[in-house]
């Protein structure tokens, strides 16, 4: 078997929690952490996916809340100045009418990220993770 510690996305055993506004569910959000033993800067990220029962959310209707901010995941590739500590938890906050109904819930996450101390001669190592995990709604 081969070494794989410290490539796996963490989806973080915490409940999925929707989000609400005057009283009417408008998201969910659960927590990730970055698979490696060092972190990165959020420009390292590649591709990130999600999927929730199966169904992938719109791009477009998913944030990225670290270090007290939200992005969008179509702005990832520019923040070289962005840090993700390997001990700090992302908030991946989705919009969806309705959210989503309490009970559990299935989570396929998707990320590839380089490895920016890795860079010679312009080639970087590049590391996949794909992690599904069962979590309850509040």
């Amino acid at each position: 078997m081969d070494f794989v510690a410290y490539n796996e996305i963490r989806i973080v055993d915490r409940p999925i929690r929707n989000t609400v506004a005057a009283g009417v569910r408008i998201g969910y959000e659960f927590e990730i952490r970055y698979p490696s033993y060092r972190g990165c800067f959020l420009s390292c990220i590649e591709d990130l996916r999600f999927a929730v029962d199966g169904r992938e959310p719109d791009p477009d209707l998913v944030c990225f809340g670290l270090n007290g901010k939200e992005f969008t995941l179509a702005e990832l590739p520019d923040l070289f100045r962005e840090y993700w500590y390997i001990m700090s938890p992302a908030r991946i906050r989705v919009t969806q009418i309705g959210g989503l109904e309490p009970g559990p819930h299935k989570i396929r996450v998707y990320m590839k990220h380089r490895v920016p101390y890795t860079g010679y001669f312009g080639q970087y190592l590049t590391l996949e993770s794909d992690r599904t995990a069962t979590l309850l709604c509040e």
